[in-house]
């Protein structure tokens, strides 16, 4: 008798807690913000290869808040990197990409887009539906050797829940032999 209790309150937990929208482990997916137009590729991919070692801006990646709610940014970081590290990144607002200046953060204002001058840290960035921003990531090599990364993962939530919004743009630093 006890035991079917505790499996009936069990049940009922789960039920509750399915019910009530609570949300499991890993984030979604699915949610509003994305690095595509919506009307070509999914999520873009391709590559970029600088010649030259040491720190590097990435900053080709453009995200849009597709959804009807403000989302907020909590962490960016590299998709698989190899031999390669995060040295800081910015959320840089409108559909501007600031491209890939050397250095970090970039020193050349002529790279600057017109929204450089407001980015924010990545941490707590909100995005209003509709809106874009530029991911302008700090990458640098942690050795000689060639790094990669394939592309970038952003997390962030919104009143549903917890996301990832996922770029295949990849970022490789050459070394002496370039890239």
């Amino acid at each position: 008798m006890r035991a079917q209790r505790v499996v009936a309150v069990a049940i009922a937990a789960v039920l509750a807690a399915s019910l009530s929208g609570c949300r499991s482990g890993a984030p979604a997916d699915d949610g509003p913000l994305s690095s595509a137009d919506h009307m070509h590729d999914p999520i873009p991919g391709g590559s970029i290869c600088t010649p030259y070692g040491g720190p590097q801006t990435d900053g080709f990646v453009t995200f849009t808040n597709f959804g009807g709610t403000t989302v907020t940014l909590d962490r960016v970081v590299l998709l698989r990197p190899r031999n390669q590290r995060l040295l800081g990144s910015y959320a840089v607002p409108g559909v501007s990409a600031i491209g890939n200046p050397h250095g970090w953060p970039p020193k050349d204002r002529s790279y600057w887009p017109p929204g450089w001058k407001d980015r924010k840290p990545v941490r707590g960035f909100r995005v209003a539906p509709g809106r874009t921003f530029n991911m302008a990531l700090g990458v640098a090599p942690i050795t000689s050797a060639r790094s990669t990364d394939q592309g970038m993962l952003v997390y962030y939530h919104d009143s549903s829940g917890d996301y990832v919004a996922k770029s295949y743009w990849a970022m490789i630093i050459g070394n002496l032999r370039g890239c």
